[in-house]
């Protein structure tokens, strides 16, 4: 078997394997609300006294109860993100250290999904999961799933992967560093210019 052939026969068992992950984290999301709607009502649910509870909250805005109101808007931001991260997600190249990458988008299109059906049919979104002991904004499992993955996806990108393992996304510090050489070699370049105009 050709290299080419073991690159398409790797792309193709992702594009299997990614809606399987996504739908069972869309699904665990979902059920997690469905639970909180219905048995966190009567009141809240206590795991860790003064530290952590399960205490029934709907919003209307974005994660943490940012943008309040903005339905509308927010539905609009997570189909546009959700489609942008699909698109990145094909131009993952076909290699081992991207599974990793692959995985952690997977899991950010999960939770904005997970989070733009609650907008859609319900016009709010269900959180339940409350940190008391630091009183931080009530969030969800939808949540959890996009706030791990980008951190972790941000701390790869910085040092984990090469400057050449993101040149496929643009983000490469030595094309960077071209681009800046390249400007200040054109600098240079009109200057000199100048000076012999001048004389």
């Amino acid at each position: 078997m050709n290299n080419e052939t073991e690159v398409k026969k790797y792309k193709k068992i992702w594009f299997i394997i990614a809606p399987f992950i996504m739908g069972a984290m869309i699904f665990f999301d979902q059920i997690t609300k469905y639970l909180a709607d219905r048995d966190l009502v009567d009141g809240d649910f206590v795991i860790i006294d003064k530290v952590l509870r399960l205490s029934l909250a709907h919003n209307k805005g974005a994660a943490w109860g940012m943008l309040q109101g903005k339905v509308d808007i927010l539905s609009i931001v997570s189909i546009v993100l959700s489609l942008f991260l699909i698109y990145f997600f094909i131009k993952i190249p076909n290699a081992k250290k991207y599974n990793i990458m692959r995985f952690l988008t997977v899991s950010v299109v999960s939770g904005a999904i997970g989070n733009m059906i609650d907008r859609i049919w319900r016009g709010e979104v269900t959180d339940f999961v409350y940190i008391e002991l630091i009183d931080f904004p009530r969030f969800n499992v939808a949540d959890c799933f996009i706030t791990w993955a980008m951190v972790v996806l941000v701390i790869l990108m910085i040092f984990y992967y090469k400057d050449e393992d993101l040149d496929f996304i643009g983000l490469s510090k030595k094309d960077a560093k071209s681009d800046k050489d390249n400007t200040t070699d054109t600098e240079n370049i009109t200057d000199k210019e100048n000076k012999s105009d001048d004389t």
